[in-house]
């Protein structure tokens, strides 16, 4: 029995990581179907943990196809298996999810409740990237409704963070945030040369399509 379990668990770990690597990709329907596979094989040996990686991966691929209902049910779900066995870090990882849900969505208080919610519990268990994410999102939500001094000091304090530790992927997102923030205030030199970093970050990542996204942004007014 317990043989047959690991060998579940194996090919439920493999077919998450495909999803991961489908979902970076762009690769939607793919990422979607191994997520989907991983969990019900994670649910079959009960892997509660498991589960709730997987459905955050497949509330990823939902968020990247705008599917806002199917994605807030996913997190929700995660958020739910954490609670019940208590892991924190789990637990901030859903309601930082959860915030880009509401941010998607313009609940602007809602989005930052959750995010400064998260945060607190990153820091409670020294999780530094978690921390960068959610000051990241709060920067988002400050800059949406043109709070511009609280989004540019929680960018900032996000990019110290994913520096220290070297994560390329949250340094590109928050390069993006801070592009968007400089294009809203008409700083166009400092919108164009962060979106071109971002872009090339993206790039070394593997991540095209974001890639594509951020130096489309970037290109009207390489021509000013």
């Amino acid at each position: 029995m317990s043989a047959r379990i690991g060998d579940e668990l194996l090919q439920a770990d493999a077919l998450h990581g495909l999803g991961q690597v489908y979902r970076l990709q762009s690769k939607f329907t793919e990422a979607e179907e191994s997520f989907t596979q991983a969990q019900a094989i994670f649910a079959r040996i009960g892997d509660d943990l498991g589960q709730t990686h997987a459905s955050l991966g497949l509330g990823s691929v939902y968020r990247s196809q705008s599917k806002y209902p199917e994605e807030e049910e996913s997190f929700t779900r995660a958020q739910e298996i954490y609670a019940r066995v208590c892991v924190d870090w789990g637990r901030a990882n859903a309601l930082n999810e959860q915030g880009e849900i509401s941010l998607a969505q313009s609940k602007y208080p809602e989005a930052e409740q959750l995010f400064s919610r998260a945060h607190k519990i990153y820091a409670r268990i020294g999780s530094e990237e978690g921390r960068a994410n959610g000051l990241r999102g709060l920067g988002h939500v400050y800059r949406r409704q043109s709070e511009f001094t609280e989004a540019e000091e929680s960018y900032i304090r996000a990019q110290e963070i994913y520096t220290r530790i070297d994560c390329r992927l949250g340094r590109a997102n928050t390069l993006r945030g801070i592009g968007e923030l400089r294009r809203e205030q008409d700083s166009k030199a400092e919108a164009v040369s962060h979106c071109i970093r971002a872009g090339e970050l993206y790039m070394d990542l593997g991540m095209i399509t974001d890639a594509e996204s951020c130096l489309r942004s970037a290109k009207p007014y390489l021509s000013e």
